[in-house]
């Protein structure tokens, strides 16, 4: 399939940013103070969720004045997204590398898995924030507010009142992508009542002064680190062999400083590559919290009101992969809000399989085993069933094949505390006691 066949309409090409470099926000689509009495949409948030929900208005029809609010001051290179290619998107076409071959590793084994048609891409943020703004800028209905915190929201009126750190803004509806910023009472809560495993991650963009990458296939999991402080792995996307984008991730609750995860990566460069700090120049870095978990977000606390992205429950619970489900998230509430769809309550987008449960209830409680058992999902589950499981669009017959792959009897505990806490979640509050 031509590339504006599987990515939508015909689009432009770009150069791809140099890793590092922030992007220049169009002047037109900045404003110091707002500009109109009372918005059809207000968007708190114009991080990826935000940025995309607004393109998604816009190519929907959306003619009545948007409004975006950051705290942000300036967009720098801080992310990098990346999915398996199974479905058109509006962003696909800027992905920086694609894979169609990966790999698994643990201390004893390494595990390659490959599929053609569906590749493992990767984007990076400043590339996707400069296609994003320059598209919308294009249209004289948008404008962003940076630099200015969003305080809270009420109902007032025919509309929502939204108190920023310097004004207050009317808007018909509002939609919250800021990010889901738990406090610690919110998160033992959240642990309470549903299976809670943070994903932590620092990354280096790096160019070495030789050739050391193997350019046709990313590392999704290495395994094969010290794993005394919690469940940990490298996870290496190359864009040349001489260019990588390399991680040290931790699946684990644990205290994590930026120093300690910098040194472990130096470690990991050295031991994996036989590169020592002088080998090679960091372009820049990023770092992420990845909330995976079972815990069912409220996405519309007030009927004007939507909270999308990972505030949303975008984030796959069971692999902590978020775009595809925020693309999907964008849709959907561009949709519902120009009043094209009926109201559903939670979207698809958000949904939580027994499957995921189970799986991550796994992780949560014998993170020790995990390597093993992502080792043989990817040697025994024909790659395209692993995608589409991986990607959120799975089949009975692909869930079939990953249950036959896994260890039964590893997985029957967990199975059984999902099912347990399921049947506790339905009974009324009054009768537990």
């Amino acid at each position: 399939m031509s590339e504006a066949g599987r990515n939508g309409p015909d689009v432009p090409e770009m150069i791809p940013l140099g890793r590092g470099i922030a992007v220049q926000v169009p002047d037109s689509l900045v404003i110091d103070v707002p500009d109109t009495e009372v918005y059809d949409v207000v968007i708190l948030g114009a991080g990826c969720s935000g940025l995309s929900l607004c393109l998604a208005l816009l190519e929907r029809g959306a003619t009545g004045p948007i409004l975006l609010v950051d705290s942000r001051t300036e967009y720098a290179d801080d992310r990098t997204w990346s999915y398996w290619d199974v479905e058109p998107t509006r962003f696909t076409h800027l992905a920086r590398a694609r894979w169609t071959t990966w790999r698994v590793s643990t201390a004893t084994e390494q595990v390659r898995s490959s599929a053609l048609s569906t590749p493992y891409v990767s984007l990076a943020a400043n590339d996707f924030y400069r296609y994003v703004l320059g598209r919308l800028a294009e249209y004289p209905n948008v404008r962003l507010l940076m630099g200015e915190d969003a305080i809270g929201y009420s109902e007032i009126a025919n509309g929502l009142a939204v108190a920023t750190t310097r004004f207050r803004v009317r808007g018909a509806q509002l939609v919250d992508s800021r990010g889901l910023r738990p406090t610690q009472g919110e998160l033992d809560d959240i642990a309470r009542r549903s299976t809670w495993v943070p994903q932590k991650f620092v990354g280096l963009h790096v160019v070495t002064s030789r050739p050391v990458f193997h350019a046709d296939e990313c590392v999704l999991m290495d395994f094969d680190v010290d794993q005394t402080r919690g469940l940990r792995f490298g996870y290496v996307l190359p864009v040349s062999p001489v260019e990588a984008l390399v991680e040290n991730v931790y699946l684990a609750d644990v205290a994590v400083t930026e120093a300690e995860h910098r040194a472990e990566l130096e470690s990991y460069l050295a031991s994996r590559f036989g590169l020592e700090p002088g080998d090679y120049e960091i372009l820049g870095d990023e770092r992420g919290f990845i909330p995976m978990t079972d815990h069912v977000f409220n996405q519309r606390p007030m009927p004007r009101v939507s909270k999308i992205g990972t505030l949303g429950g975008a984030t796959r619970p069971s692999t902590g992969y978020t775009f595809l489900r925020i693309q999907r998230s964008s849709d959907e509430t561009a949709l519902r809000l120009l009043g094209n769809s009926s109201e559903r309550g939670r979207t698809q987008t958000s949904r939580c399989s027994m499957l995921d449960r189970v799986f991550l209830r796994f992780l949560a409680d014998h993170p020790e085993r995990a390597p093993l058992v992502f080792a043989r999902m990817f040697a025994r589950v024909p790659a395209e069933s692993l995608v589409r499981f991986l990607s959120d669009r799975s089949g009975p017959i692909d869930s079939v094949r990953l249950i036959l792959a896994l260890p039964k009897l590893w997985f029957l505990g967990s199975a059984l505390l999902v099912l347990l806490r399921s049947v506790a979640d339905r009974v009324p509050h009054d009768r537990r006691h």
